[in-house]
């Protein structure tokens, strides 16, 4: 490949990410594609996945295209499938629509059909590339990379921090709104792009937060009453109350318990079940403690086809998700407050680093709102 098709191939490959991410969040289980058919230099037709059951990129693309796609190239941000799902495969309608290349960022990550779109264009005389800008293309698909290799939700850890790292007050009952409009608004963004939101019970019985998502856009909106989204609880005692926000709100209820019963919880239990939550018993992973296990409880996310969970961690659950390195990202949002010894809950209180001395995280990304900070890193290890 010369130098000018390599920038040529650049520059639509990172068009079709821009493409791709315009369905952040809706894509699920599937990975956000987006794809361009170019023609003598110009793009004559694009698309991207808009959603699970809808046509794949590629599809929406060449039928912008129409008869212009023939002898043009294709770009996608991920291999064309070849296998069937809810649509059929986009390797027939590549090669029905009469493309003469294809450009791909990087092959599927399913060790049962990666490599086999690719394979069945070139036999059928259709040039392929690959690998361009792959580690973005991965990056753009990490959920569903995890999920499709490992059979595990995608977990990120977001938390809201002063200055001297307090996520709130010590006292029940007492709010502390930390995050400004702003920065919560991002962070409804963030839980629009995952499929559940997971805290403890103790922060719904403390909070009674809503935990859905409210952005200030009509079109978000509507989408977003349209998306699949739970919210997760772990409640080892069943201890939220049925009149809870969460039950009011949009998104199914989830609850995870621990699997001793008694008459009261019993009881507990039909209530909750009245609501509408759903309600999964798991093993404790450390009994003296009474810690669910988290292992367990994302396999059963991920068979219910949850494949990327948000968790807004109390310092319990913030210690058994990062101790355990139970989880693939972490946000930090600094907010602008030092609360001090006296008023403040201190998210590291209980962090319990397994005999390590520190953890290590990379490839941070800043986002400033205001006078906050959001900071993503991913863990080294």
């Amino acid at each position: 490949m010369n130098y000018q098709n390599k920038d040529i191939d650049e520059y639509f490959i990172a068009q079709t990410f821009n493409l791709a991410k315009r369905a952040e969040g809706f894509t699920s289980p599937n990975p956000m594609v987006g794809a361009i058919v170019v023609k003598n230099g110009l793009a004559v037709g694009d698309g991207y996945h808009e959603k699970a059951g809808l046509p794949h990129a590629e599809i929406a693309a060449l039928k912008k295209a129409g008869s212009r796609a023939k002898g043009a190239t294709i770009y996608v941000s991920l291999e064309p499938c070849s296998h069937f799902g809810k649509t059929p495969p986009c390797i027939y309608a590549i090669k029905k629509y009469g493309i003469k290349r294809v450009v791909a960022a990087t092959k599927d990550p399913n060790p049962s059909v990666s490599g086999k779109g690719f394979d069945y264009l070139q036999n059928n005389g259709i040039e392929v590339t690959y690998g361009i800008f792959e580690e973005k293309a991965k990056k753009l698909n990490e959920v569903f990379f995890k999920y499709i290799t490992s059979g595990l939700p995608f977990i990120t850890v977001k938390e809201a921090i002063t200055l001297d790292g307090k996520i709130g007050h010590g006292n029940i009952g007492k709010k502390s709104y930390i995050s400004s409009k702003k920065s919560l608004e991002h962070t409804h963004y963030l839980r629009l792009a995952n499929d559940a939101i997971m805290v403890s019970a103790k922060t719904v019985i403390n909070d009674d937060p809503m935990l859905d998502v409210r952005i200030n856009n009509r079109d978000i909106k509507n989408k977003f009453l349209n998306k699949r989204y739970t919210k997760i609880i772990l409640d080892r005692d069943l201890s939220v109350p049925p009149g809870a926000k969460i039950f009011k709100t949009y998104g199914t209820v989830l609850i995870f318990t621990d699997k001793d019963y008694n008459n009261e919880k019993s009881k507990k239990k039909l209530l909750l079940e009245e609501t509408g939550a759903i309600i999964k018993d798991v093993y404790y992973n450390d009994k003296d403690k009474r810690l669910l296990d988290l292992k367990e409880i994302f396999k059963i996310c991920a068979e219910l086809k949850i494949t990327s969970i948000l968790a807004e961690a109390g310092p319990n659950l913030f210690n058994s998700l990062i101790g355990g390195r139970l989880y693939d990202k972490l946000i930090f949002n600094i907010t602008p407050y030092i609360f001090g010894n006296e008023d403040g809950v201190n998210l590291f209180e209980t962090l319990d680093l397994k005999n390590k001395n520190m953890l290590k995280f990379y490839d941070l990304n800043a986002k400033k709102i205001g006078d906050e900070i959001f900071l993503t890193y991913y863990p080294k290890d």
